[in-house]
């Protein structure tokens, strides 16, 4: 079996969008726009080759 190499930029921007997640029950609902950017390039990252 391959092992696959751990891609950093989705770690980080899947904890960036908890944070934004959290904030945006505990603060205001704008937060949800940096989540939905961030799923975007979570996707956008994961489709490369």
């Amino acid at each position: 079996m391959k092992k696959k190499k751990i891609k950093w930029k989705v770690i980080l921007y899947s904890i960036i969008a908890l944070i934004c997640i959290y904030l945006m029950y505990k603060i205001d609902w704008i937060f949800v726009v940096p989540v939905l950017f961030l799923i975007w390039l979570n996707q956008r990252e994961l489709m490369k080759k």
